[in-house]
């Protein structure tokens, strides 16, 4: 449903961007959410509204998410140091953040993984240089649409300054 209200948003079609969903679940060692599978399909490698780019797999592994999630691992260590209370998702282990998003403001936007569902994972934001996050009990995609469309949602969104969303192929 969010994917189909980012496409129209955006005005753009489906581009069915090939992903190798079993490698990069493997490596993670949990299965994704499904809205994210299909927002990566959707768009491809990309930017929205000049202003938050979502890690999907490309060519290139710049920017993905593996690239990202690792990167993120290697410095946390696992310790929590990155962002308090929570750690980097580690393979082998129930709980963590995953990486699926970033803006250009330095904000990162990650899943938090639960015992549950990917489906069901909830959004958690950070802002860069803040020690505090917000989890939000909605999907990657629900949380974008707001992040593009909705001017009150704060202060992660973008809409005040491009009240018209859009999206630039990488």
């Amino acid at each position: 449903m969010w994917v189909e209200a980012l496409l129209d948003a955006t005005g753009r079609r489906t581009r069915r961007s090939a992903q190798p969903w079993p490698v990069i679940e493997s490596e993670l060692g949990t299965e994704l959410p499904t809205d994210y599978k299909q927002l990566c399909e959707a768009f491809g490698v990309g930017e929205f509204s000049a202003a938050v780019s979502v890690l999907c797999l490309d060519d290139t592994l710049i920017g993905d998410l593996l690239t990202s999630w690792r990167g993120l691992l290697e410095d946390d260590g696992g310790g929590g140091e990155l962002f308090p209370p929570h750690r980097i998702h580690a393979p082998g282990t129930t709980g963590g953040l995953i990486p699926w998003a970033t803006s250009r403001a330095g904000d990162l936007y990650f899943w938090q993984v639960t015992g549950g569902p990917a489906d069901a994972w909830p959004v958690v934001a950070a802002m860069e240089d803040a020690e505090d996050t917000a989890r939000y009990e909605m999907t990657a995609t629900g949380f974008l649409f707001r992040v593009l469309t909705d001017p009150g949602f704060r202060p992660w969104t973008v809409a005040p300054t491009v009240p018209q969303p859009s999206f630039e192929e990488a």
